[in-house]
């Protein structure tokens, strides 16, 4: 019987041990995900490469480009958002306006993309962007029943929610100046989203 249990606990260590193993590097998987999404930005031409100071150097080096890579390091902030007992990862990182000042017109929503575990696999989700922007607009009209121009927010924190702040335009307003601003709290697994607002004074 004592054997038995010796050759049962033995076994179990070596199995645990080959999971381990097998189990894939959550840092190296984190790298390898930012890697290939700013591989993915810059091919399908969203972003080029980081600004520089010469800027038309860079517009050279970057046709058609507007915004840039962040120079420094893209913002992570993991939750187990989905409640499955494994963290989801939420990458972002605000538009750098390499081509002119970031007025107005200009401003743009922070790039986000979700990764989220799904049974044994990770998902990822890259069309936060637009569907943060316009979840606000909706909602900003049906709270007031005024009509939207455009929103761009940026990212603050990710716990249960995707929350941060915004700047809304309404179609009165100038190029330059949005009149609305506010705080938003949207949940990426539920489709809800919940605003603050007030006039810019």
């Amino acid at each position: 019987m004592m054997k038995n249990n010796i050759a049962f606990i033995a076994f179990m260590f070596l199995f645990s041990c080959q999971q381990k193993e097998n189990k894939p590097n959550q840092d190296q998987l984190l790298k390898n995900q930012i890697q290939l999404w700013k591989k993915e930005l810059l091919l399908n031409g969203e972003v080029g490469n980081p600004c520089q100071e010469n800027i038309d150097k860079w517009s050279i080096e970057n046709p058609e480009r507007f915004y840039g890579l962040p120079k420094d390091s893209i913002k992570i902030k993991s939750f187990d958002a989905n409640q499955d007992k494994t963290n989801d990862i939420l990458l972002y990182f605000p538009a750098g306006d390499c081509c002119s000042c970031t007025i107005g017109i200009n401003e743009a929503s922070d790039y986000l993309k979700l990764i989220y575990s799904n049974g044994n696999e990770f998902l990822s989700n890259d069309n936060l962007r637009e569907k943060i922007a316009s979840k606000i607009e909706g909602e900003y009209y049906v709270q007031t029943n005024t009509d939207v121009e455009r929103a761009i927010f940026s990212i603050t924190n990710f716990d249960t929610e995707i929350s941060g702040t915004y700047k809304l335009w309404t179609l009165e307003d100038p190029i330059c100046c949005a009149s609305v601003e506010g705080t938003f709290k949207y949940n990426p697994f539920t489709f809800k989203i919940q605003i603050t607002h007030q006039n810019v004074k």
